[in-house]
């Protein structure tokens, strides 16, 4: 085929396809969003202004169509700078002691042995702190109260590594300052007298959370908790690997599942209640008048859940539902996936790094794309059926994003997922919002053994089936975006040229696979160095913190080794107080003295300076003690290619103080 031919068949296919063009808008809002978010330096309004007009000249030639597509890249570069300008968060600069702060508790989270205190500081220098409280709590104190206490603030940790999640810049987008723990008693201050909006629903949310944990037995309560309202932070670290590693973790954010239960539930109690009036069910209609009543109870519970993104994305398509029954039209899923998306992708831009994002649009693209295959007539089997095939669709649609964010894929998923979505569904989320009816009249209790009973057999179902978890190296961008816009390209046409989409994706995880990790990973407290095998070493005998972890994940190992008990061939040698490590003839000094600078200087393609001293200047490329302690972890490849995690944008520098 030709040039001629091939640009034809676009255009011919692109013509059947017009209907469908639309749904290509948040596609390109995400352009603007990934184009804003991975410049090395932060535009500002005049290069908006320039990009605006853009469009407006292309308009005047009459290429409509691309005039709006440019017009959504715009819409998503301009959303993500004008919310990093609003949000505009004070960052703690250094380590730091601070005495008898008075804040407001914004949010109270339960992490077993201590709680977590999300609290607003009345000072210039910081906005939000994040305070972990061990040394005791005033029992009367509540989200709205102001409190005084004393702390340890840290600065917020930056991504540890290559594509790892970056806290910071998450952070950043909630106005959080700064981390730190209290060094004495969290004392109430003063006694709120009225609160706001959105602090009466997160006390409600509070009361239901220590409802649950006073009358349900652990881990069931968080369980309950985390499929009701959201809050995750009750289930210990056992439980949450095995949910994770089973593969039904999917079954805790709250997403479609529960919003269109809730809205059901709501819809068919209105119904029933305007039909016990015979007057009313012939003077109105009724299903419209329920349709309206529903949004209330579904947007409260929105605002119950903790406003997941998962939650968001289902609430929008849900309200879309009973809008079209309201306004007597047709419900198109796609239209309203895609409008959620750029719902989303306006109000918040930086959602689209969260795992949250990814997974459950990816989920739910594939499930919409494939919505009309039927097997069996029989309604039993059917339902069993279409479980299984869900959740098949379903991971597979989301393994590159769990491989990607994770590191892991779980392959006895689906095997769980087809025991585990009937009992969730049908037995423990119908309980649970029985059991929140129930609170008001005080006998919530009454059901409480039913529900440990359905939630033990889930206990049971995740430590029973083997998990058969796979570690797998992280992929780059690269490959994600290829990965994604295969997906997109299959689930949003319909014509036969939909399957180029395979091709897409397929190159994507070649790409992934033959991605090469990091061969040394650095910053002041850790390094690791891969040897031949493929594996990383540790050098200095940490193997068990938080970022040696996430290089091991991210190299697709269980956990990184000390050097020492590598046996195959060296890539490393030690000389004196240093380390000379060989790659591709190429040879890096890891160094802890300025002698082994000055002697290895000329020799070597690249040297790290390990502890602080001072030296003469040298020729070859150093990465100084002060690189790593300003820029956090540095990655090196054989290349000589050096990548540096602090980034120059906002959420990676300082508010000095």
């Amino acid at each position: 085929m030709n040039t001629r031919g091939i640009i034809n068949y676009i255009h011919n296919n692109l013509y059947k396809e017009k209907y469908n063009l639309v749904l290509w808008f948040p596609v390109l809002q995400c352009v603007g969003v990934l184009l804003y978010f991975s410049l090395n330096f932060e535009p500002n309004f005049i290069i908006i202004f320039l990009l605006a007009l853009i469009p407006v000249c292309i308009f005047y030639t009459r290429h409509t169509i691309l005039c709006i597509a440019i017009t959504a890249v715009f819409i998503g570069f301009a959303a993500s700078k004008c919310k990093t300008v609003l949000v505009n968060t004070k960052m703690l600069d250094k380590e730091r002691y601070v005495k008898n702060v008075v804040a407001t508790v914004k949010d109270i989270d339960h992490k077993g042995l201590y709680k977590q205190f999300l609290l607003a500081v009345f000072n210039d220098c910081l906005d939000n702190i994040k305070i972990s409280v061990r040394t005791g709590i005033d029992s009367n104190i509540e989200i709205g109260d102001q409190v005084i206490l004393s702390a340890k603030l840290f600065p917020l940790k930056i991504a540890s590594s290559e594509y790892a999640y970056d806290f910071a810049k998450i952070a950043y987008y909630q106005k959080i300052s700064a981390t730190g723990f209290a060094t004495s008693k969290l004392r109430l201050y003063r006694k709120a007298k009225t609160k706001k909006i959105y602090e009466y629903i997160e006390s409600f949310r509070q009361y239901i959370y220590e409802n649950l944990h006073n009358n349900i037995k652990t881990p069931h309560a968080g369980i309950m908790a985390a499929l009701l309202i959201g809050k995750k932070d009750g289930i210990d670290i056992k439980t949450i690997n095995a949910i994770r590693d089973s593969g039904i973790s999917h079954l805790f954010a709250i997403s479609g599942l529960h919003l269109s239960f809730v809205a059901g539930l709501f819809f068919i109690i209105f119904r029933n209640f305007f039909a016990i009036s015979e007057t009313l069910t012939l003077k109105y209609n009724t299903k419209k008048i329920s349709a309206l009543l529903t949004i209330l109870p579904t947007t409260f519970y929105l605002l119950m859940t903790g406003m997941q993104i998962s939650a968001q994305r289902a609430y929008i398509m849900v309200i879309l539902v009973l809008i079209a029954i309201i306004l007597d039209r047709k419900y198109r899923a796609l239209i309203a996936i895609g409008f959620a998306a750029s719902v989303l992708l306006v109000i918040e831009p930086e959602s689209i790094f969260k795992p949250g994002f990814q997974m459950s649009f990816s989920a739910v693209l594939a499930l919409l794309s494939c919505h009309h295959v039927r097997l069996f007539d029989v309604r039993v089997i059917q339902y069993f059926v279409s479980i299984l095939t869900s959740s098949i669709i379903a991971s597979l649609a989301t393994i590159p994003y769990t491989i990607y964010n994770f590191n892991y894929f779980s392959i006895s998923g689906i095997m769980t997922n087809l025991i585990a979505i009937p009992i969730v569904t049908l037995m423990i989320i119908p309980s649970g919002l029985f059991y929140m009816l129930l609170i008001p009249l005080k006998v919530e209790k009454f059901i409480t053994p039913m529900i440990e009973y359905f939630i033990d057999s889930i206990l049971y179902l995740i430590n029973t089936i083997t998990n058969f978890c796979i570690n797998v190296h992280t992929f780059s961008p690269a490959s994600i975006l290829i990965i994604t816009f295969g997906l997109l390209w299959i689930c949003l046409w319909e014509q036969k040229w939909r399957l180029w989409g395979i091709s897409f994706m397929l190159t994507g995880i070649l790409l992934g696979i033959t991605y090469k990790t990091p061969d040394i990973l650095v910053n002041v407290d850790n390094i690791a160095i891969k040897e031949n095998d493929g594996l990383l070493y540790s050098l200095n005998g940490k193997n068990k913190n938080f970022v040696i972890r996430t290089w091991a994940r991210q190299n697709g190992q269980d956990k990184i080794f000390n050097h020492k008990k590598y046996s195959g061939n060296n890539r490393l040698k030690y000389y004196i107080d240093s380390y000379i490590y060989h790659c591709n003839n190429n040879s890096v000094l890891l160094a802890y003295t300025k002698e082994d600078v000055l002697q290895y200087c000329n020799s070597s393609d690249l040297i790290i300076q390990l502890s602080d001293f001072s030296y003469q200047k040298c020729s070859t490329h150093v990465i100084t003690y002060s690189d790593l302690e300003q820029y956090g972890t540095h990655l090196i490849w054989s290349g000589m290619k050096v990548k540096r995690m602090r980034s120059n944008r906002p959420w990676h520098l300082f508010s000095h103080s």
